[in-house]
């Protein structure tokens, strides 16, 4: 049978590719082979009666491969009838605690549904004389329905399993069955909040994978569950830019750190975006747009004024972390920050104004009170980040021991190099 089945498929392809017609000899054959075909389809609908659906399978298999007999509905359904008796063995057995073979079971539920797909497609195709009469609609949807949680299940087993690619391809099936007829009309074939966790757990396959197109595959969908939407934003986003599609992505990040404002992802990857590209005068404008938006959160405010440090421009960077100290007095990037811009100007100011003619006692006197100025402005925002984050040296650190020097406090200096060594040894 094998050796008739190769014989028929070279002849068929020679014909197509000389594209002479069949000889007489050939059309007999094909009829023959088709015949006998159509026979094993049979015989595989009475093995399932008769309780071996596994043997069935084998059987209809050369059925289900030949163009003879592929685009016969029947042969199709039988196949269908064959996959569901494997799997209600394996549901038996798990429902009775007997050992059963999961990966079969799994993969068996998204097997059925390319049969089923496939079945219903050829069932509601016009016969001969351009009518269509489904004879076996009602079963095909049952089958469906049946068996559409079992994809998930599959989904669930696989990504525990860490099989990533087996996972997303029955995440990726239960949610397509989501506009298959006849399932789509069905209310809880919609549930949006099971959906929405098989479409973010598709996009995690895909995360897991490194395949990017998988993660977008059904990212949207996902974000339908409120609880997702912050992960799978960033996904999307992740994904974007890994793809080269960077219109998309500066899209989703602008829209990320709009919806999640704490999320440091979205407006750092924009920044550090717009610094590469050396346009300041995109980073002034999605700040401005981010204050707009939320003209209460700190974190806006603060971003204005990164926006501007990162522009070289500290004194007024200065302004707009005053800004969001005002906001939250707590905030302590913004603390951490004003106090290096207060450095920042103070060494700008040395370099720039300060005088190296000894004799001018006024200028010194004026040069060092402004300088001091500086330092002491700097001092409680370093203070209050010891208080806050004791335990982050590297947080306040090296800010306490330059406003010490500067300031000539020696006792605080020594205490502060003590407490810097202290942590570095530990470090090490």
């Amino acid at each position: 049978m094998k050796k008739a089945i190769l014989s028929l498929a070279l002849v068929l392809s020679a014909s197509l590719v000389s594209g002479q017609q069949l000889t007489k000899e050939q059309i007999k054959a094909q009829k023959k082979e088709q015949k006998a075909l159509m026979l094993k389809a049979k015989e595989a609908d009475k093995a399932i009666t008769a309780g071996d659906p596994a043997g069935a399978l084998n059987t209809i298999q050369p059925a289900i491969n030949s163009p003879l007999t592929n685009k016969n509905a029947y042969v199709w359904y039988v196949a269908c009838k064959a996959k569901k008796g494997v799997i209600d063995a394996e549901n038996f057995k798990r429902s009775q605690g007997q050992a059963f073979n999961a990966d079969l079971l799994y993969n068996s539920s998204y097997d059925i549904f390319d049969y089923l797909i496939k079945c219903d497609e050829l069932d509601k195709a016009p016969n001969a004389k351009g009518k269509v009469a489904p004879k076996y609609s009602a079963e095909i949807m049952q089958m469906m329905y049946e068996n559409r949680n079992q994809l998930f299940n599959g989904g669930a087993y696989f990504y525990n399993a860490e099989k990533y690619n087996d996972a997303f391809k029955q995440f990726d099936m239960f949610i397509t069955t989501t506009t298959l007829e006849p399932l789509d009309t069905i209310p809880a074939v919609k549930d949006k909040e099971l959906n929405a966790n098989a479409a973010y757990y598709a996009s995690l396959c895909g995360m897991q994978t490194e395949n990017y197109a998988n993660v977008l595959k059904h990212i949207d969908r996902a974000m339908d569950e409120p609880s997702f939407k912050e992960n799978a934003t960033k996904y999307k986003a992740m994904s974007q830019v890994q793809l080269g599609d960077t219109a998309a992505w500066l899209n989703t990040l602008k829209d990320g750190a709009k919806s999640f404002p704490n999320n440091a992802y979205f407006y750092q990857s924009l920044i550090a975006y717009y610094q590469e590209k050396n346009q300041p005068e995109q980073m002034t404008k999605f700040a401005d747009e981010m204050i707009a938006s939320n003209p209460e959160n700190p974190l806006f405010f603060f971003v204005k004024g990164m926006v501007l440090q990162e522009s070289n421009k500290p004194a007024e960077a200065v302004e707009w972390y005053k800004k969001t100290l005002e906001k939250d007095p707590n905030y302590e990037s913004a603390l951490a920050n004003l106090g290096l811009c207060y450095t920042l100007l103070a060494q700008k100011y040395s370099q720039e104004n300060a005088s190296t003619n000894i004799k001018d006692k006024a200028k010194i006197k004026k040069d060092k009170e402004v300088l001091n100025g500086y330092f002491q402005q700097a001092l409680p925002l370093y203070e209050k980040l010891r208080q806050l984050q004791p335990n982050k040296v590297n947080l306040w650190g090296t800010g306490l021991s330059n406003c010490y020097y500067n300031l000539n406090m020696a006792d605080k200096l020594e205490e502060i190099e003590k407490v810097i060594q202290k942590a570095a040894d530990a470090a090490e």
